[in-house]
């Protein structure tokens, strides 16, 4: 009895993609990143060099914050940080008012040069606070015990340092009248 309708549906569902071939390759394209949103102008960094679209500059921060302000909300689903030491960060989305953050994503134990990860936020800023990086130094002396483990204390921190820090959407697609 199962098989009776097996059958036809196969053949029906074949024949609907076969007919819909433009409407199925349109709901599985993939989407195309949009320009780089840090790049717009009215965009700024705390960091400039961070966020100057050249990747033969290095910023350099004195803080461990970065924060990238864009012009207007913008739908935000990449984030790229190039060539950094960064190891752990928390990045933060604007929500409005000054100084009003939302956490959106917690990065742990990074060992890559380039950090890419997806969100997916509308938001004008983007607020990166820096925990720790690979140019931090363990300093001798001044340990601690705490649970059950010995701590070194001192510890002196490097400048988080990025070539490129780069904020994506999708591509908006255009719709003809046509269809």
């Amino acid at each position: 009895m199962k098989r009776q309708f097996c059958i036809p549906l196969l053949v029906l569902s074949c024949f609907m993609v076969g007919c819909n071939a433009g409407f199925m390759s349109a709901l599985v394209a993939p989407q195309q990143w949009s320009e780089n949103y840090a790049l717009l102008d009215g965009a700024t960094c705390s960091v400039p060099a961070m966020a100057d679209g050249n990747l033969e500059t290095v910023g350099k921060a004195n803080q461990h914050w970065i924060i990238v302000t864009l012009p207007t909300r913008k739908p935000i689903h990449r984030i790229v940080i190039r060539e950094t030491n960064i190891e752990d960060l928390i990045i933060y989305e604007s929500i409005g008012g000054e100084g009003e953050w939302k956490r959106i994503d917690k990065i742990n134990n990074n060992r890559k040069s380039t950090i890419d990860m997806r969100v997916s936020v509308v938001t004008d800023g983007i607020r990166f606070k820096i925990g720790e990086t690979s140019d931090d130094k363990r300093l001798a002396g001044d340990f601690s015990y705490q649970e059950n483990r010995l701590r070194n204390r001192q510890v002196k921190r490097g400048y988080p340092i990025a070539q490129e820090i780069e904020l994506y959407g999708f591509v908006q697609k255009k719709t003809s009248n046509s269809e």
